[in-house]
């Protein structure tokens, strides 16, 4: 089971952008097909990369070294705030259909990152998301610089941080004792009262008896009895 959130995606070297594939044609991504990520996570993109249409494959430089970044801005030596070197691409085992030399390549991208954190940190407490730049360079070890793809990226904050989350005490019952201590009666103390058997009965402090309330009638006067100790 792979540990990195798998994203397949269409570059192509031509237009140095992203793009769907519409039929037999390479067409610019639509609002509903924008990339989403999420701050925390660990994610592997599957790049299938085209030079112009999706009957030509584009061929990388032999033994070129690549690069993949992202920022919110385009200032000039600004901290990255995702960046996957050349030892994070094309790593065996990662992608069944990797294939370099037929534009097929793999990278791992943390999105778990201090620079990424504090950026988001900044964003109001209501915003969810800001969008940010993503770059695919190929760097050949004859020198230079290709810009293979751009392209926007929504990166989400997240209500539960795996990188900061802390367990929390379960519900749990409580025991008796606790229960009774709890007890609070409805009617002020009321502490020696309480109604039981289909009446009510007091405990006396005499003897640290409860006695049923047994209301009689005697010579035609209604008068309180009690019952013997319980």
């Amino acid at each position: 089971m792979s540990t990195r959130r798998p994203i397949d995606i269409t570059l192509d070297a031509q237009a140095s952008a992203r793009r769907i594939v519409v039929g037999t044609e390479l067409a610019a991504p639509s609002s509903s097909d924008r990339m989403d990520l999420y701050y925390g996570t660990e994610n592997l993109f599957q790049a299938t990369i085209y030079n112009g249409a999706i009957t030509t494959a584009f061929n990388p430089v032999t033994g070129a070294a690549w690069l993949f970044g992202i920022d919110p801005v385009f200032t000039s030596g600004h901290a990255d705030q995702v960046l996957s070197e050349n030892d994070q691409f094309n790593i065996e085992g990662d992608w069944a259909d990797l294939n370099v030399a037929a534009g097929k390549i793999s990278w791992r991208a943390s999105l778990a990152t201090t620079q990424l954190k504090a950026t988001l940190d900044l964003l109001g407490a209501g915003v969810e998301y800001t969008t940010m730049y993503a770059y695919l360079w190929m760097l050949p070890s004859g020198g230079g610089h290709v810009l293979i793809a751009k392209w926007d990226v929504r990166v989400y904050r997240v209500a539960v941080d795996p990188t900061t989350a802390t367990s929390v005490n379960p519900i749990g019952g409580i025991t008796p004792a606790q229960a009774a201590a709890s007890f609070v009666p409805i009617w002020g103390d009321q502490a020696r009262w309480r109604w039981r058997d289909g009446g009510w009965q007091y405990l006396f402090e005499e003897d640290s008896q409860w006695r049923a309330l047994a209301p009689r009638i005697i010579d035609g006067v209604p008068t309180i009895a009690w019952s013997d100790p319980i």
